[in-house]
């Protein structure tokens, strides 16, 4: 009994320290390849040794970090073939929440959209994080109105790739959440109509024009889900 509150002490300062890593990963602070020392998290978060290794490790298990024996731990860089995978994988899954939503979805959920889209419209900054953060909101609703649990645990295990290669996405460019903006309309008004096929087909385009800064080198065309030479 005397060694609870250490332990949940403990298990505090891991869970402080996996977010603020988590964080730091996600808002681009941390860029892809880069060494992640402890030293330099005892020195940055003022904690020691163990929940850092712990928190880590948490975040090598969600693929968020790698690690490379004998030399230590670094964010993840993701291939061009692990972006495409991820990517159609996503564009299928989104695409069938929203074929769903279209057919499911209720007018009380079409207008937590409604109010997403309102504040997306008078966003301004160009800190792609709050703009990542409005964008996952309108899919999270499109995925809820679906009223598939199982779609949404799928897509909730990816999220964690899927918001990082986001992060890269969006720092080439600057205007991503204007174009952002303006496919979502398109979607809610396919929900909204009722047409599953064409709330399906806007999803799918979104998800791709979404990633194709880093998927597609120059020479090359994104049709389909496929890479293929222009």
């Amino acid at each position: 009994m005397t060694q609870q509150p250490d332990r949940l002490v403990k298990e505090t300062t891991t869970m402080a320290v996996y977010k603020r890593l988590f964080d730091y990963v996600m808002s681009g602070q941390f860029e892809p390849g880069i060494w992640i020392r402890e030293r330099q998290l005892k020195e940055m978060l003022g904690v020691s040794s163990t929940p850092i290794r712990e928190a880590l490790r948490m975040l090598v298990q969600e693929q968020v970090l790698e690690l490379v024996p004998h030399h230590g731990v670094r964010i993840k860089e993701y291939s061009t073939k692990e972006i495409q995978d991820y990517y159609e994988l996503r564009a299928e899954l989104e695409g069938l929440a929203a074929e769903m939503a279209a057919e499911r979805g209720s007018r009380l959920m079409f207008g937590k959209m409604e109010e997403i889209l309102r504040q997306h419209r008078t966003f301004e900054t160009e800190r792609s994080d709050e703009a990542i953060e409005l964008n996952n909101q309108f899919h999270d609703l499109i995925v809820e109105a679906s009223g598939n649990l199982s779609l949404r645990n799928t897509l909730q295990h990816l999220r964690v790739g899927i918001n990082w290669i986001q992060v890269m996405a969006w720092s080439r460019n600057k205007d991503r959440h204007f174009s952002t903006f303006h496919q979502h309309e398109g979607i809610l008004d396919a929900l909204m109509a009722r047409n599953p096929k064409l709330a399906r087909s806007r999803m799918q385009e979104h998800v791709w024009d979404s990633i194709k800064l880093i998927i597609e080198p120059p020479g090359t065309l994104q049709v389909a889900g496929e890479l293929r030479k222009s």
